[in-house]
């Protein structure tokens, strides 16, 4: 009996010893394979760059899901075996990082080992090449490498006593090469409300759009040309446009962290539904502030994102009688790479000229978003 089981034993052991031998236990997969390296502080990490932020790099760690956030300050060195597409000054590069120069210049090696040296200051987009992802959202990005955005969309259903459909979707984009920038801007709403036998109600049908170019002639100052359009049927607002020029200022901390106030001259004009109304038509001064600050390391979220604008368009003949007033504060919070959760609260001024539905109102609304 003794030696059946020293048999049995002995048999386990060179079976084990021959799986190992034969390598099949200790090679990593193909996802396990390590790729990009930095140096923090004397740590070796391994995993794969996410993020090459102003300030600091985003990094994914092998066998995690979350992002390190590592300033540049702390970090010895880095090497990258995945290629990476990088855009700056008007100029597009394909390669792998090879080392971090002076804690602001990444060195870069492209394909016919042709060097570069890069600010870390002048990156305004940094992707995977598609070479090592070929997915649909990293072929977007590579194919649009100056064009950034999201789109967020809410919905309510409610059925019971009363039967209510609300939808809100919520759209920003931006197109930025050099001093030239375009951003797109589109918010809309749309909430009935039936109950019982009772006709149904229009709570909200309401149309945002903000379409705007800026030309950045120095580091932080910028001519801007906007075009904000709104119809509001509730508020018996048929169509309403808002042409304006201006000057702006940037009061950069960071490429995160900003805040921008913009002044300039403009004309709005204001159709009624069903013609209760006169047409408003008036020159505005167009007073504009908007603001963005991105907090890493946050607990539990990791990442929150506040940004938002105000923007106020008095008319110059008379102030207290017609104006047009837009503000708008996100608090968005990523949860992946192409995904979030975006609080938007939202308070509209306008010279409503019917005191039924009043002259201002606040909106609050919980959205999910996808970012590319």
């Amino acid at each position: 009996m003794y030696s059946t089981i020293i048999k049995y034993f002995s048999f386990f052991i060179f079976l084990t010893l021959f799986t190992y031998a034969d390598g099949t236990i200790d090679k990593p997969s193909e996802k396990e394979e390590i790729k990009d390296t930095i140096v923090v502080h004397g740590m070796v990490l391994h995993g794969k760059i996410a993020r090459i932020g102003p300030e600091r790099l985003s990094f994914r760690l092998l066998y995690s899901e979350g992002l390190s956030h590592f300033a540049y300050k702390d970090i010895d060195s880095i090497e990258s075996k995945y290629n990476y597409r990088i855009s700056y000054n008007r100029m597009d590069i394909e390669g792998k990082i090879v080392g971090i120069e002076d804690k602001k210049y990444l060195k870069v090696v492209e394909k016919g080992d042709k060097h570069r040296t890069v600010k870390i200051a002048d990156i305004d987009n940094f992707v995977m090449s598609v070479r090592d992802d070929d997915s649909i959202e990293n072929r977007i990005r590579n194919k649009f490498p100056y064009t950034k955005g999201n789109i967020n969309i809410g919905f309510e259903l409610e059925q019971g006593s009363s039967t209510k459909n609300q939808t809100d979707i919520l759209l920003n984009l931006q197109h930025k090469q050099a001093e030239h920038e375009v951003q797109l801007y589109v918010d809309y709403e749309f909430d009935t409300t039936k109950t019982g036998d009772d006709p149904e109600i229009q709570n909200k049908d309401e149309l945002v759009g903000i379409l705007t170019y800026k030309n950045h002639f120095s580091n932080n100052e910028f001519y801007f040309a906007s075009l904000a359009a709104d119809y509001d049927r509730p508020r018996f607002v048929k169509n309403r446009f808002i042409p304006s020029v201006g000057y702006g200022y940037r009061f950069k901390f960071d490429k995160s962290i900003w805040l921008e106030p913009a002044i300039g001259l403009g004309y709005a004009t204001t159709k009624y539904t069903d013609d209760l109304y006169p047409d408003n038509d008036f020159v505005v001064a167009a007073l504009i502030l908007s603001g963005k600050y991105r907090i890493d390391d946050v607990m539990l979220i990791n990442t929150l994102i506040v940004d938002g604008f105000i923007m106020y368009y008095p008319s110059l003949e008379n102030h207290d009688e017609d104006w047009i007033s837009r503000s708008n504060l996100n608090f968005t919070v990523p949860l992946f790479d192409f995904f979030s959760v975006k609080l938007k609260v939202q308070y509209i001024n306008d010279s409503n000229p019917d005191p039924s539905v009043g002259n201002n109102k606040t909106t609050t609304n919980l959205l999910f978003g996808l970012d590319f």
